[in-house]
């Protein structure tokens, strides 16, 4: 994930920008309450974790992938987080807020799963909080 330009965010071979992501909240069933997520997994195990889900057509599935941010970038108007890298599916959170994370940050991210292709998963709308401390 590389920043296009100002408020341009690169993901998955597609070009994101506030615009974009905002439409589509208002659009999405996903703009309604969050349910409770289906599952919670780390990296290595996402993928096996994700062909176990088998949700209804119109179903707003939740997921919480936990990891370090190998992504974290603010546009002005939305936050970009990722986490997880090639072999495993990276993870793009859409949220409003970064907070103090930096590239590193252990966190929790969970939101809609949005399937964008058999290495990118976008989670929008995304929540993010840090693990509980091991």
């Amino acid at each position: 994930m590389k920043p296009f330009n100002e408020g341009h965010v690169v993901y998955g071979g597609k070009l994101l920008t506030a615009g974009t992501v905002l439409a589509a909240l208002s659009w999405s069933p996903a703009a309604q309450a969050q349910p409770a997520p289906s599952f919670e997994a780390e990296c290595g195990t996402l993928r096996e974790k994700l062909a176990q889900l088998q949700p209804g057509d119109e179903e707003l599935v939740v997921i919480d992938v936990v990891g370090p941010l190998t992504m974290v970038e603010h546009d002005g108007t939305l936050g970009y987080m990722a986490v997880c890298e090639a072999p495993d599916p990276q993870v793009l959170c859409i949220t409003y807020r970064i907070n103090d994370y930096e590239v590193g940050d252990r966190v929790i991210l969970s939101g809609g799963l949005n399937v964008i292709d058999e290495g990118h998963i976008r989670l929008d709308p995304c929540l993010h909080y840090p693990p509980e401390p091991q």
